[in-house]
């Protein structure tokens, strides 16, 4: 059919109209500093795969269990994320003009979100078996094999689920035209200025809809908790608890924080200064992640009186953290999923990186974080 590319060449104008819309200096930036802390990685990750050779050679829970079922996890991952990509574009608002039915949109987004899975697939046979050669292992070409075909399958099983969910689609957008609500709500919507829920967070006039990923996050959250308390409680110490504090509460921040008004011309012609829209924007986000905290700061304190100075400093690390991801997600405010993986990256990397130069590297990271401030500023105040 002619329009079954028509999902590929959007996403490819897409691509195109972001970087000739980005300045020069700024790929430069991305590319040879991109480019560089890669490489470096890769060096990196191949001394250590070095030095652990022996021992990931005859871990056989790792190789039977441990690899299937994470690469199985990264396909599905993977694939909900493709063919909720290429779905939102088959059922564009600007496409309604097309004489396209619902099944030649879902046929477009499938060839889409396959089309996306090859090249992932590929990378994930390289990386697999470039691992397994550098440490040693037999049939290194095998293992990359094996994991590209689970990958495969775990991608195309979550890609055909989600393309099967498709007319949720239409319900999705008609309920969110439809002028509902809970009264208990509408005050977040009539709160001054208007756009600190229902445009940040997407609501119908505060109407929260139940859905299997809010009721997925919630179940994880309070396990987490539950699990934190009853490990200090059992083991009268203060450090479960904080940690599954401090790990709830910045995972309840990313996922309530909604930085698109900032990318709003509207807003920005308006008198109102960055820093107050950012503040305004993040004080909600931030309300609920220090409620999730309380409960687990509670009980390790309650677990171990004389160990006070855990709970608080787990706080002051929780607030830390949340104003550095604020930043992220005010620089990357139209791609959530982005700021979440660059900010566990940037974490990921820091921490790893204080292990062998010290707690200096965290100068580093405090300095990217003023640079995407200072990028996102002048882009709020310059457009």
């Amino acid at each position: 059919m002619r329009h079954d590319r028509l999902v590929l060449i959007l996403l490819w104008r897409e691509l195109v109209a972001g970087l000739r819309a980005t300045r020069r200096r700024d790929l430069a930036w991305i590319a040879l500093g991109g480019g560089g802390l890669l490489a470096y990685a890769v060096a990196d990750i191949v001394v250590a795969l070095h030095a652990a050779g022996p021992k990931l050679r005859h871990d056989q829970l790792l190789w039977m269990l441990g690899l299937p079922v994470a690469f199985a996890a990264l396909g599905c991952l993977a694939g909900n994320a493709m063919s909720r990509l290429c779905l939102s574009r088959a059922f564009a608002p600007f496409l309604k003009a097309l004489p396209l039915a619902s099944a030649e949109r879902c046929r477009m987004a499938a060839i889409g979100a396959f089309a996306l899975g090859l090249p992932l697939t590929l990378m994930i046979a390289t990386a697999v078996g470039f691992a397994c050669a550098v440490i040693g292992k037999p049939l290194a070409p095998a293992w990359g094999l094996g994991a590209a075909i689970l990958f495969a399958l775990s991608f195309g099983m979550a890609a055909f689920w989600r393309l099967r969910r498709r007319p949720r689609l239409v319900v999705d957008a008609a309920s969110e035209a439809a002028p509902v609500g809970r009264p208990w709500l509408r005050r977040l919507d009539q709160a001054r200025p208007s756009w600190l829920s229902s445009w940040a967070w997407k609501l119908p006039a505060g109407n929260i809809r139940p859905s299997w990923k809010l009721a997925t996050a919630s179940l994880l959250l309070g396990l987490a908790a539950i699990l934190g308390v009853w490990a200090s409680l059992a083991g009268r110490t203060a450090g479960p608890a904080a940690v599954a504090g401090l790990a709830g509460g910045i995972f309840v921040f990313m996922l309530s924080l909604r930085c698109q008004p900032l990318g709003s011309p509207v807003l920005r012609t308006a008198p109102i200064g960055f820093t107050r829209v950012w503040l305004r924007l993040v004080r909600l986000p931030l309300q609920l992640s220090l409620a999730f905290f309380l409960l687990p700061a509670g009980a390790a304190l309650a677990a171990e009186p004389s160990a006070w100075s855990v709970p608080v400093a787990s706080g002051l690390w929780l607030l830390v953290l949340n104003g550095a991801y604020a930043v992220f997600g005010a620089y990357f405010l139209n791609a959530p999923f982005v700021a979440m993986l660059s900010f566990a990256g940037a974490l990921a990397y820091a921490g790893y990186e204080t292990l062998e130069y010290g707690r200096a590297v965290l100068i580093g990271l405090a300095a990217l974080v003023f640079f995407l401030w200072h990028r996102t500023r002048q882009r709020y105040r310059n457009g």
